[in-house]
């Protein structure tokens, strides 16, 4: 029986690349399941309308995904795995458009962020920010004029017969960090694991040196630290944190439990393998 992936977009986004190539040396491929909204993503596996769901965490170029990060701690799900998806932007027209004649472009609001620089170079261009990169190539190929285009996946343009402008329209190693969720197999494989956490803390500031001495002393290497404002909470702060090491190991186990001692909470996100950069391949669809 085909699992059920969740995706926040639609096919042809980049979420649904993901999932195809986490899956890709299965025989059967997941059905995915479309989401419009990150909160629909999540409730998508927590009400048992998809097995799992394909999550973006970060993008190298635009910086953590914060509305994820907050649901990992509001609405938890097991983390399976995860990979970094190497982003292609393209900007996309109808059949026959040419670059000058682009007078608005649509598109999610972390693919334009990362093609800030190539839109600030178009002349007197209107960017409006949709639900998704695919589905705003749907938008174009339902109602698009010749003045009108969205960046989305290469993948999009050919799935709905659309011309593609221009490629590779970010700047730098553009990837997306990907979280694959729920119980969609009963073992993690893979033998470099990673733990995730949120710590919330009223002073990040002042607190994190001590976090960071905490770690140090008992050995584990920190992946990741960043700090994030925690809205509508004065002087409380979100620190997104990931080290080296697993929750099955006993010197991990005794480093995070201490954890609580220099934060008001401390969320296990989860432990598991860690990803490889993977090329996306363009799907052929039956």
């Amino acid at each position: 029986m085909s699992l059920a992936i969740a995706i926040q977009g639609e096919l042809g986004s980049n979420s649904e690349l993901a999932v195809r190539e986490f899956f890709s040396d299965r025989v059967s491929s997941p059905t995915i399941v479309p989401c419009r909204t990150f909160d629909e993503l999540f409730d998508a596996v927590h009400d048992g309308v998809a097995d799992g769901a394909m999550a973006p965490l970060e993008n190298s170029l635009a910086g953590s995904i914060h509305e994820v990060w907050r649901l990992l701690v509001e609405r938890p799900l097991p983390v399976f795995g995860e990979l970094r998806l190497r982003i292609t932007h393209c900007l996309i027209g109808l059949p026959g458009t040419e670059l000058g004649q682009i007078r608005h472009v649509r598109s999610h609001p972390q693919a334009l962020a990362q093609c800030e620089r190539f839109l600030h170079e178009l002349a007197d261009v209107e960017v409006e920010a949709v639900y998704d990169t695919a589905g705003a190539v749907q938008m174009l190929a339902k109602s698009g004029g010749p003045h009108d285009a969205a960046i989305a996946s290469a993948q999009a343009a050919i799935d709905h017969h659309m011309h593609i402008i221009a490629r590779d329209l970010s700047e730098g190693e553009n990837f997306t960090r990907f979280l694959l969720l729920g119980d969609v197999a009963a073992d993690q494989p893979g033998d470099c694991r990673k733990t995730t956490l949120v710590l919330q803390m009223a002073d990040s500031a002042a607190g994190m040196a001590a976090v960071m001495t905490h770690l140090q002393n008992h050995d584990l290497q920190v992946l990741k630290v960043e700090t994030h404002k925690r809205p509508g909470v004065p002087w409380s702060y979100d620190v997104y944190l990931e080290v080296a090491g697993t929750t099955s190991e006993t010197e991990t186990q005794a480093a995070i439990e201490g954890l609580h001692t220099f934060s008001a909470a401390c969320h296990l996100i989860g432990s598991y393998p860690m990803g490889q950069d993977i090329e996306p391949r363009i799907q052929t669809r039956s």
